[in-house]
């Protein structure tokens, strides 16, 4: 359209809602959950996630945690502990209705009980562990994709069917029974009385089971709650749960980590595109031609000059909203995980507190970057959280000038979401308590059998679990009082547990590209800038720095070389810029 003509457009019409801050917010919705509250619902929802969990950090207490990057570890945790023995106390109570049913009610109520609890057991997923029906799940069939291929054939088929006859059709032909027992002359009086009182028996474990789903569908819908008014404090249970909260709060944020051999970086996510340079530190044109040597430069100004312009990404107030707003620049050590003496000795002997945060002290920082020690990696830490920490982004640069060449490493890595499965709290906020009763009573009457035995087997869950940490305890006095050495490194990372492995939409794959180009510019403008300043040439640098822009574009960077053989591009590319020049 012409010029003219656009000018000469009639002015459109204001929109319905002022454009205002407070506007905007309600445009985006209501905030959802945040990474912790996903992964509370998780030890919850998943047993497998709350065994592995528990595993990780109570049984084997004398590891140190992997970083969870935006996840409260002692809220989740607790969440965990605490399903756990709602669950174990239920399995108590239904044992203790199963074992008192013979001397109470008789042997052939109590027979028939357990048979059919078995029965319901068989059909309803005995102790299984895939994700379980706690929510009644109405919601289910819309948010969550099953972990595993659903049974098909006729197999299949029939096993579902006598399920639902069994809740169809076995309590109300015990309760007909009971109604028809005074017109029944023919039968026997004590078979009559053991079928009421099996009926009376299952109607109890059917209100325990009710009872427990009640209360976990109420505590999952306080999850939903942004506010988080409803969700009660981690309180431990016992002096030794209050010594594991305590040292987990103190070691799950600290800048020391600790690397083992397979797995030298637990808990900051997938590995991203990686890159290297390598370059020699001339004097520039200028200088050469004055015969003035450029001034010295060191890891310790590059660290610094990066952490300050990096830092200038979250300072900018016009766009508030921004996730790089709440980007922070750390540095974070790697030692090795083996070690003879106690942790006390030696982990968090380099960090000191400032005000709630942990720092590794800037003695310490600028000591490990002139000694560039093998074994104490120092790199600086650039994370960037977003989408309510659901998605977080750490990327590790390390510098050296030995030798007059400069080297510069870059390390990303990426938390993706919790995994969708646990959203499912996302819908449960807006539900009134008859609600929540209702759908406790309908699904535990549903569900009678598997419910059960899942109690069961946590109550067995309990005493096994408790039984491998006081083994694991003496044998790691053991092994400390003999002088053995103890591998401290963890083996899993609570919130890579939880990850879903992919993205939930493409804003989130977008925004990862972005944060990360950005963050890259900007070191790559802290360096050459620097170097300028010192009188450094930065040609070198700049054409690497041009050369690995182009090829986490999607593109390919040839410089000053004959390829010989397939040159790759792309997306699934992976370049190492120390091999790329003058071999």
């Amino acid at each position: 359209m012409p010029a003219a003509a656009v000018a000469a457009a009639p002015a459109t019409a204001p929109p319905a809602v002022p454009a205002t801050p407070e506007n905007l917010l309600h445009q985006a919705g209501p905030v959802p959950g945040d990474a912790t509250r996903y992964l509370c619902a998780a030890a919850w929802l998943d047993r497998r996630f709350r065994a592995e969990l528990i595993e990780e950090l109570v049984e084997q207490s004398f590891r140190i945690p992997a970083p969870s990057p935006g996840t409260d570890l002692v809220r989740v945790l607790h969440e965990a502990l605490t399903a756990r023995r709602w669950e174990a106390w239920t399995g108590a109570v239904c044992l203790l209705l199963l074992v008192l049913g013979v001397p109470l009610f008789g042997v052939a109520a109590g027979t028939v009980t357990l048979l059919l609890v078995l029965l319901l057991g068989l059909v309803g997923g005995l102790g299984t562990h895939r994700m379980d029906h706690r929510l009644g799940l109405e919601v289910e069939r819309l948010v969550i994709a099953p972990r595993a291929p659903r049974r098909t054939g006729p197999g299949a088929t029939l096993t579902t069917w006598i399920g639902r006859l069994l809740v169809l059709a076995v309590l109300p032909a015990v309760a007909l029974g009971l109604g028809l027992r005074d017109r029944l002359d023919d039968v026997d009086p004590d078979l009559l009385g053991g079928a009421g009182y099996a009926f009376v028996e299952l109607l109890l474990l059917w209100l325990t089971a009710a009872v427990l789903r009640y209360r976990i569908r109420r505590r999952l819908a306080a999850f939903a709650d942004p506010g988080g008014a409803a969700v009660p404090p981690p309180e431990p249970n016992g002096v030794r749960a209050a010594l594991l909260y305590e040292r987990l709060r103190e070691q799950q944020s600290g800048p020391e980590l600790l690397y083992r051999r397979q797995a030298p970086l637990v808990g900051l996510g997938r590995a991203g595109r990686t890159w290297r340079m390598t370059f020699e530190l001339r004097p520039s044109a200028e200088r050469a031609a004055r015969g003035r040597a450029p001034e010295p430069i060191d890891a310790t100004v590059l660290y610094r000059t990066i952490a300050q312009r990096v830092r200038a990404l979250a300072e900018d107030p016009r766009y508030p909203e921004d996730p790089l707003r709440g980007l922070s620049v750390t540095d974070r050590v790697f030692r090795p995980s083996l070690r003879g003496d106690d942790p006390a000795g030696w982990l968090g002997a380099m960090s000191g507190h400032a005000g709630d945060a942990v720092l590794l002290e800037p003695a310490w920082a600028d000591l490990l970057s002139r000694t560039g020690h093998e074994r104490l990696r120092h790199y600086l830490a650039i994370r960037v959280g977003s989408w309510q920490e659901e998605v977080v982004i750490t990327v590790l640069v390390r510098a050296s000038t030995r030798g007059g060449l400069l080297y510069l490493e870059w390390l990303p890595y990426v938390l993706e979401p919790v995994a969708q499965a646990y959203h499912v709290v996302d819908l449960l906020g807006q539900r009134s308590a008859a609600a929540h009763a209702a759908n406790a009573l309908g699904w535990a009457a549903r569900r009678l059998g598997g419910d059960i035995g899942i109690a069961l087997g946590q109550l067995g869950e309990v005493r096994a679990s408790r039984g491998r940490a006081a083994r694991l305890r003496r044998r790691y006095r053991y092994l400390t009082r003999a002088g053995y050495a103890v591998d401290y490194a963890p083996r899993l990372s609570v919130r890579e547990l939880g990850a879903g492995g992919e993205y939930q939409n493409m804003f989130q794959s977008h925004d990862v590209q972005r944060f990360l180009n950005t963050v890259t510019q900007r070191v790559f403008s802290a360096v050459g800038d620097e170097l300028r300043a010192r009188g450094y040439d930065s040609a070198a640098f700049e054409e690497q720095a041009q050369g690995i822009t182009n090829v986490n574009n999607g593109g390919v960077q040839v410089v000053n070389s004959t390829v010989h053989g397939p040159v790759a591009g792309g997306a699934g590319a992976n370049v190492d810029m120390s091999k790329g020049k003058g071999k």
